[in-house]
């Protein structure tokens, strides 16, 4: 079952992130829900049924923003709130940890919970580790 992490889970993941443990983040992340902030891009057209997700770049490195509760977004957005001025609402979705990193771009770290002190960096070469094998034969 995907569930938003509880403060125990979130020490854990934390942990786990420090200590680089591939497995045990991969495994957390596996049974957790994230938030997403949907941006729109402009390239596509207003009617498209495609979701965009807030990214961001962080020590040279490109990453996805994301949040492990509606709270942390709601910091992030009011803390932020220059940047989102513009939006009449700001609107997020969420997904659960294995298809975000079966949808995260190659070589993007993710930035958990920006703008709290919750923070956590998992850089690119670790999301790269955990990221499902690619299917060659699958076309």
């Amino acid at each position: 079952m995907v569930a938003p992490l509880s403060d125990d889970a979130y020490a854990d993941f934390v942990a786990a992130i420090a200590d680089s443990d591939v497995q045990r983040i991969q495994s957390i992340l596996s049974g957790t829900e994230f938030i997403l902030i949907s941006v729109e891009d402009p390239d596509e057209p207003e009617d498209s049924e495609e979701i965009g997700a807030l990214t961001a770049e962080l020590e040279d490195q490109d990453v996805l923003v994301v949040f492990s509760s509606e709270s942390h977004a709601e910091q992030f957005v009011n803390a932020q709130a220059d940047v989102f001025e513009d939006i009449e609402e700001v609107q997020g979705f969420t997904v659960g940890g294995e298809l975000l990193m079966d949808y995260l771009p190659d070589d993007y770290g993710i930035l958990i919970n920006p703008e709290t002190d919750d923070v956590q960096l998992i850089d690119a070469d670790i999301a790269d580790q955990m990221r499902p094998p690619v299917d060659e034969d699958a076309s």
